[in-house]
């Protein structure tokens, strides 16, 4: 998807519904993406149905996978990196642990996870793909909006996707209005309704 979105303009967008755990952050700071999900059901510490998915998924794609928050055994790394690279993966969300964070970075690929350690997964218990999953407290189906950057992970379900980003359209404007106030000499309070607050507040005290 040539088009990006901000992760903190979709979790307004959706009263802060579809936002991944905050645990969850980018390895790989700077880089963002917007694409839609393939979904990954891992066993914990089954570095094998990623290796599945990587078969079966899509140029433009974000692999997701719900790792069931291991820490134990890293669900993905460098070499898998690449392949996802060559195969046109747009990025990906682990809730689970990744490694290889040096290649990661070399390679370009925006990876969100929730853990890092040297330590490769070994479970081969083959798990789902393209299934319903849990990802860091949301739910995921393949084909739904996933926007992530160094803010965190948003998700927009599929069947509201023009609603969710018409809000986020609406936020991007508003913003741009207020920023130019603030250049202006604006007070940030004052154009968001809160100085009245402010000042009641103080008056009791």
């Amino acid at each position: 998807m040539a088009q990006y979105y901000a992760s903190a303009n979709v979790s307004d967008a959706m009263a802060k519904t579809n936002t991944m755990d905050a645990a969850i952050k980018s390895v790989n700071p700077g880089k963002r993406v917007t694409g839609r999900a393939y979904t990954v059901d891992c066993h914990p510490g089954a570095i094998i149905t990623c290796h599945k998915a990587l078969g079966e998924v899509k140029p433009g794609d974000v692999l997701v996978i719900n790792g069931h928050g291991d820490p134990s055994g890293a669900l993905w790394g460098g070499l898998m990196s690449l392949e996802a690279k060559q195969r046109g993966v747009a990025g990906v969300v682990v809730d689970g642990a990744v490694r290889d964070v040096n290649t990661i970075v070399e390679l370009g690929l925006p990876v969100f996870a929730r853990h890092v350690t040297p330590c490769v997964g070994s479970n081969r218990t083959v798990g789902a793909t393209g299934t319903p999953i849990v990802c860091g407290g949301v739910i995921v189906r393949s084909g739904d909006l996933i926007v992530a950057d160094d803010d965190g992970v948003a998700v927009i379900p599929q069947d509201r996707v023009d609603e969710v980003i018409e809000r986020v359209n609406a936020i991007i404007e508003k913003e741009r209005r207020i920023a130019e106030a603030v250049r202006a000499g604006a007070h940030i309070a004052d154009l968001i309704g809160m100085s009245e607050a402010i000042a009641a507040a103080s008056a009791s005290k």
